[in-house]
């Protein structure tokens, strides 16, 4: 019944295009979004590629839902796209017959459509946090947007249409609910953007704000060239993922930012830096920050588990392929390819690799469960046996779902923050983007489901955590971390 009524919105949303030209296929360099009408014969060839490349390279698209969800949501989709649609209208078409497969991995990333436009189109970047269903801006380009301030409207925008927008372009993973609104208030200002982005020299917007004082102001706030947004975005991606401090009750921290480094060995230099110094300075408790940790290399994940991990527990996981055009194996080059082929002949058929040769030999469309089963390992064959706590909030997916689901497994400490995006059940993983026809809608779709040994049945809810901490108002007008100020109040209680 929730599928049909979101498709029924998304009809009575979209009749109001019927009458205007359409077209058959979509260039992002040159045209915009919400202004650029599809032809229904289009978008369906597009969501038949999409649900066809689904069913060949997904390993289990019914893992979460009930058999028939999935042909049921297409079904709806292509009810859905009966009629003339602007892209954005498409778009939501297209997330919410994802979303049925509850798989974070299996989505549209609307982020797309402001990093592949023409650079002279303008923009309006800004950022919210939803306090108490109150949408307060938390940073911006652009000056006259009042931090703290209570955004109220943007033009004809009510803000929390912009977020209605914003919950069905967003992610989830199993029923992962509260990450799913967290990023969601993430995706408001992209929504505004894809909605009212222009080609023109010159563009405001009307924003109506409450300021901090209580007073109710309209301004007009100024767009910025999208090189600028681009350019932020590349500069954010250019910090450490991985940095460290201590503060002045010798708790050491250690950020995470992500677990896809540039190099391994880095990486793995970096994390024995900060055990190292957690053992010369006698720290007797330690945080680990995942918040906005969206993944990476499992390898990475569990170097960093094998420093916390006191009961010595193997990490058992199962990992499940389908042999497809897109699977990790098929990805390689072809020179990696014959190196691959031929390790694994020299040992046949002992080892790991002999299983993951077996994988791929099968013909296109079989599954297989390999399990991948060590204890691990770091370079100071050290283990750090203080008291140690976890910081996760809904951006800490994939394999920071991982690790929290290992890390609570043995019970290690407490968990503070947000519930994630995923629940102990681990995660699917290793997507593959492809680009629909017609729409050139980039779509990235799990060709991995990753499962700890010890979980026989699908877990739909996500990691709680034990301690919540979220931003207030008052952390954004001082632009204060909200976990820093939890370890200040805390240790002096």
């Amino acid at each position: 019944m929730r599928f049909l009524t979101s498709f029924a919105f998304i009809y009575l949303l979209c009749t109001s295009g019927m009458a205007q030209n359409c077209q058959d296929a979509f260039e992002p360099k040159k045209a915009l979004l919400a202004q650029s009408i599809i032809c229904p014969e289009v978008m369906q060839a597009d969501l038949a590629q999409l649900h066809k490349h689904i069913l060949e390279t997904h390993p289990n698209p019914t893992y979460y839902v009930d058999i028939n969800a999935l042909s049921a949501a297409y079904r709806q989709a292509k009810t859905a796209i009966q009629n003339p649609l602007n892209l954005f209208e498409f778009l939501i078409v297209i997330n919410t017959y994802l979303s049925v497969l509850k798989d974070s991995h299996t989505a549209i990333n609307p982020k797309q459509f402001l990093y592949n436009t023409n650079l002279r189109t303008k923009v309006l970047p800004f950022f919210v946090e939803n306090i108490d269903d109150q949408f307060f801006v938390s940073s911006s380009f652009n000056k006259d947007f009042e931090i703290g301030a209570e955004l109220v409207q943007i033009d004809s925008f009510p803000i929390n249409q912009l977020y209605d927008y914003a919950l069905k372009l967003s992610l989830i993973e199993g029923d992962a609910i509260a990450a799913k609104h967290e990023i969601a208030c993430e995706y408001i200002s992209i929504v505004y953007n894809l909605l009212s982005m222009s080609m023109e020299k010159d563009k405001s917007a009307r924003v109506l704000m409450v300021n901090t004082e209580g007073d109710t102001l309209a301004k007009e706030i100024d767009f910025s060239s999208s090189w600028r947004y681009l350019l932020s975005g590349l500069m954010s991606k250019a910090n450490d993922e991985v940095y460290s401090y201590f503060d002045q009750n010798n708790n050491g921290i250690l950020v995470v930012e992500s677990f896809q480094p540039l190099s391994q060995a880095v990486f793995k230099k970096k994390i024995d830096a900060f055990f190292e110094q957690v053992a010369s300075r006698n720290c007797q408790s330690v945080y680990i920050d995942l918040r906005n940790n969206l993944g990476g290399q499992l390898r990475a994940e569990e170097y960093l588990f094998s420093y916390v991990n006191t009961k010595k527990v193997s990490v058992k996981t199962n990992y499940l392929y389908k042999r497809s055009d897109f699977d990790r194996f098929s990805q390689l080059s072809p020179l990696q390819q014959t190196q691959f082929e031929n390790r694994a002949k020299n040992v046949y058929p002992n080892g790991l690799i002999s299983k993951e040769y077996d994988f791929y030999l099968l013909p296109k469309g079989a599954t297989h469960n390999i399990l991948y089963d060590y204890l691990p390992q770091n370079n100071q064959n050290f283990t750090y046996k203080g008291t140690c706590n976890l910081v996760l909030n809904g951006n800490s997916m994939s394999a920071s779902v991982l690790f929290a689901a290992w890390f609570k497994h043995i019970e290690r400490g407490l968990i503070l923050g947000t519930p994630c995006m995923g629940g102990m059940g681990g995660t699917f993983g290793n997507p593959a983007i492809i680009t629909l026809r017609h729409s050139k809608i980039d779509v990235m779709v799990s060709t991995l489901k990753f499962t700890p040994y010890h979980i026989q049945e699908p877990v739909l809810n996500a990691i709680e955590p034990d301690i919540s901490i979220k931003a207030n108002r008052s952390d954004l007008i001082e632009r204060r971390d909200p976990f820093e100020q939890y370890l200040k109040s805390y240790h002096k209680e």
